[in-house]
């Protein structure tokens, strides 16, 4: 028989001299800066929230949630990172976060592998709770039509359910030393702060967290067939995010470089604006589009998501979800 032909895949934007040029080098005082940043924040939430002022324990809960989030991006960069200095902190999201390292492995690594393709990507909610897409009419939900009118409630659920989830895969798999860090977590947490504040700062949290991790993808093209072609894939499914503070920068924790991470997934975060201008380039060499917007208009065009879908007919012709609930 005749030889299938393929068709020419888009190269991937190799960093030039990468390794020579230090690209995937961790710098060891930026790390200890981030550390503590993150540091700082927590102490001053404990400091706030072990107060006998209740004002000042309400008050508590926002730089103990903000230092929660923080927490999973350190965590995000050390379970992605290949080196030394990342085995060592492999489980500093579980000890810190409540987050297990395996069960975040499981569903982060089919979000890098097949970015925004529905009934695979688990970061795309398709029910439920939340919908991005019209769903088929067997398995629409009559609060559909209300989503956008709850969405901070179910974004606020995200490391409720990531923490189950966590729960059950140390357990239900015994991995022992996923279960002693878990566990060190909640005593830890438990014995410091009151209860109320510590679940105040998981909601809020969670629906900070998930407000930023979701408009990087959910309002770009949804793959409906495979793209064999990672590269274009990546380019097609991410936008970046133009921070327009110091603050903002530093909150998003590296997410706003979403496009250039999925390229670079090892890649120390803090070396990704350095990169972002090579990414540009290579884009218009190869006549592609790079997607950046402001915090503001990525926050508006993900809610006007959740609207339009709120408001769409069922499609009989619709994927599934990849799972019953993502968030």
């Amino acid at each position: 028989g005749t030889a299938r032909q393929r068709r020419p895949r888009t190269p991937h934007p190799a960093t030039p001299n990468r390794t020579q040029d230090g690209w995937f080098k961790r710098n060891y005082i930026v790390e200890a800066a981030q550390m503590a940043s993150w540091g700082a924040m927590l102490a001053l939430g404990i400091k706030l929230a072990t107060t006998a002022d209740w004002k000042y324990k309400l008050l508590s809960v926002l730089p103990i949630a903000i230092a929660n989030s923080y927490a999973g991006w350190l965590a995000h960069d050390y379970v992605h990172g290949t080196d030394k200095f990342c085995n060592f902190f492999r489980n500093f999201g579980a000890v810190t976060a409540g987050l297990s390292t395996t069960m975040w492995c499981d569903k982060h690594n089919m979000h890098h592998a097949k970015t925004n393709e529905v009934g695979i990507d688990e970061d795309l909610p398709g029910g439920p709770a939340l919908f991005v897409w019209p769903p088929t009419p067997e398995n629409d939900k009559p609060w559909r039509k209300f989503q956008h009118l709850y969405l901070p409630l179910a974004y606020s659920l995200l490391f409720v359910v990531w923490r189950i989830d966590s729960l059950k895969v140390a357990w239900s798999r015994k991995i022992r030393h996923e279960q002693f860090c878990l566990a060190a977590h909640y005593a830890l947490a438990l014995a410091i702060l009151p209860a109320p504040v510590f679940a105040g700062a998981v909601l809020l949290s969670g629906f900070m967290s998930a407000t930023i991790v979701t408009v990087s993808h959910q309002n770009e093209d949804l793959m409906f067939e495979h793209e064999h072609d990672y590269v274009k894939n990546q380019f097609e499914a991410t936008r970046d995010c133009r921070t327009s503070n110091p603050f903002s920068e530093w909150l998003w924790g590296g997410m706003q470089y979403q496009l250039e991470h999925h390229l670079m997934p090892t890649m120390p975060r803090y070396k990704y604006p350095a990169l972002v201008p090579l990414v540009q380039k290579f884009a218009k060499e190869n006549n592609i589009e790079y997607r950046a917007s402001n915090e503001l208009q990525l926050l508006k065009d993900n809610y006007m998501l959740y609207v339009d879908v709120a408001r769409a007919p069922a499609d009989p012709r619709a994927r599934e979800s990849a799972s019953g609930l993502t968030i």
